[in-house]
């Protein structure tokens, strides 16, 4: 396949029209409102329990009995890992 350089091209996938020139990247243009958004989804509460080693979310069935809040980033720093129920969400 050969390309031509310079004039934008227009893909059409699942329903949307999507318009991109040869060269530049779409990623590029989304990392900053990804930074953003990863700062703000590690500073979020999360729930730990007294005794399990994972972190929940604040509507999670294994959050019965104990409900210690913390901030996410804070539970990954001591070694805990999502829910497999919940996601920690």
């Amino acid at each position: 396949m050969r390309w031509i350089t310079g004039i934008p091209r227009l893909i059409l996938a699942c329903g949307v029209l999507f318009s991109f020139s040869p060269g530049v990247s779409l990623v590029a243009s989304t990392r900053p409102a990804l930074a953003q958004r990863q700062s703000e989804d590690l500073n979020r509460t999360v729930y730990i329990t007294r005794t399990g080693k994972r972190y929940h979310g604040s509507n999670c069935r294994y959050l019965r009995q104990s409900r210690i809040p913390i901030k996410l980033k804070d539970a990954i720093a001591e070694g805990y890992t999502a829910c497999h129920v919940c996601g920690g969400r």
